[in-house]
Order: C-alpha cells, then structure tokens, then sequence
C-alpha cells in the first residue's frame, strides 16, 4: 500500500470540486471553457444582456503571457473561484485542442514557434476515488475511449459550429459512454534570451522578447491577474524602457569585466616587476 501511495503522489491529477492551491495572478488564469479563438466564442456570448456575455477567448491570456515574457499557463477546465471541474474530451478532441492552437499560433505576428510552448492534459478525478481507482483512471489509456481510426481527419479550426470530434463525442454520449475529464494545462515558457532557439543567429546587445498580436491584431500584457489590451504608444513606450534597462544592464556588466581585467593586467606586471 506505502509503494501505491508513492506512485499516486508521483501522478498529476485533479480531483472533482477540488479548490485548486494557487490563485489567478501575473503567471496563472482559470477558464472553464476551451474556446481558444475568438471564433470560437459561441454567438451567445456577444449578446450583452447575458451575464454569460463576459465569456473570452482564451487567445488573450496566451497572448499576454507571451508579451510580458514571463510566460504562465491557463488551465481550462477550472473556473474563476479555483474549482475544478474538468472537461470531458476523447482522444479526438484532445487533439482537436492541440492542433487548434497551432492554429491560433499560426495567426500570431509574429507566429508563435512550438518551443515556446506547451500542452497537458491532466486527469480529473471523482471525490470518492480510492488509490486503486486514481492508479487504474490515471494510467488508462485514451484508446478506451475513442476511434484512434480517425486521428488524422483534419479538423474544422476558426468556428463556433461543432467539428466532428465534438459530434462524435455526443454520439458516443447518447450510447452511454463516458469520455474522461481533464484539466487542460497549456503553459507559455519564460522567454530565455540564452537559448538559441530564440535568437537569430547574430550577436545583439539586447535580445528582447518579441510583442505578439493576436489573430485579431491586438495586442495584450498581464497585470497581476487581470489581462490588458496595449495600444501602439504603449508598447513603443514600454520597448523603449526594456531596451533601456537592457542597455543599462550590459553596460554595467561590461565596466565590472573591464575592471576585473584591468586588475588582472596590473597584477601580473608587479609580478614581473618583482622577478631577480
């Protein structure tokens, strides 16, 4: 039983009704849907006299973790006061998900490369469940679920209409099979200005993150946790001093290697001078 609890820890997963630990701020956001694009948002959600109205692509936080650099993740599945709930996908729309932000990154300016990013579905499960249950649900293998026949029918991107996988997903509803939940955790990477995969190949003093808009040419930061639209005098405004601090920074540590070097040059010539 104490080799069974070791390996359940080892597991990432979410319980149902759970209250998740961390709270939404500069690097974490809840959503409990997966609308990515704002094509997506079904038509509902621009009517403004439903409170339902508020519903946003997740497109902006991605968006606004990528141009503060400091990256984060939405978790989809979770909603606003931390509770988790999960959303029940196959095989197919797991993929339907993955593929769907490779589309949205597409239509970033610039894209966004693979590298910067990454996707986890992370299992949901019941109250109730013992450690039995958690080890069988969470190693159960998404074939159980679903027509792995079909992973390579391209998928319908970019509307707020039903792809196939989604239809697939209520016919098998209606025979009364039941597709896992998950926690879908997609994470923004900290920009790393040492990684070469970031740079162009040719020596800058300064290698700041790229400002992405967004496929409707918008452009978002994070402010602790609230999601921010920039205008062009903005972001001019906020380069300036990033470059400026950049800069700043360089500069200084230049001036500590010349100094080190000027130590090092006057040390070895008193040795010489000291030599019979």
């Amino acid at each position: 039983m104490r080799n069974m609890s070791q390996k359940v820890k080892k597991k990432h997963y979410y319980r149902q009704k759970d209250v998740v630990a961390i709270e939404e701020d500069a690097t974490h956001e809840f959503k409990g849907h997966r609308n990515l694009a704002v094509e997506e948002l079904p038509p509902w959600t621009k009517e403004r006299k439903t409170m339902k109205a508020s519903r946003k692509a997740v497109s902006r936080s991605l968006n606004a973790f990528l141009n503060t650099g400091k990256g984060g993740t939405v978790y989809l599945g979770v909603i606003d006061n931390g509770t988790v709930l999960g959303l029940k996908l196959t095989l197919s729309q797991k993929d339907h998900v993955v593929a769907s932000l490779q589309d949205l990154f597409s239509r970033y300016h610039p894209p966004v490369p693979s590298h910067r990013y990454k996707v986890k579905f992370v299992p949901v499960l019941g109250q109730s469940s013992t450690e039995e249950e958690v080890l069988r649900l969470i190693s159960k293998t998404d074939s159980d679920y679903s027509d792995t026949s079909q992973r390579h029918r391209a998928h319908e991107f970019r509307t707020h209409h039903y792809c196939w996988c989604d239809k697939d997903y209520v016919a098998q509803l209606n025979m009364g099979v039941l597709s896992p939940d998950y926690v879908v955790e997609i994470t923004i990477k900290p920009w790393d200005p040492d990684d070469p995969s970031n740079t162009d190949g040719v020596g800058m003093v300064v290698n700041l993150h790229p400002m992405h808009e967004d496929e409707e040419g918008n452009v978002y930061m994070r402010r602790q946790a609230s999601t921010v639209k920039y205008s062009l005098n903005d972001i001019a405004q906020l380069t300036r001093q990033q470059v400026k601090e950049e800069c700043e920074a360089e500069i200084r540590r230049l001036k500590t290697e010349i100094a080190s070097l000027s130590c090092q040059s006057d040390s070895e010539d008193q040795n010489t001078n000291h030599q019979p």
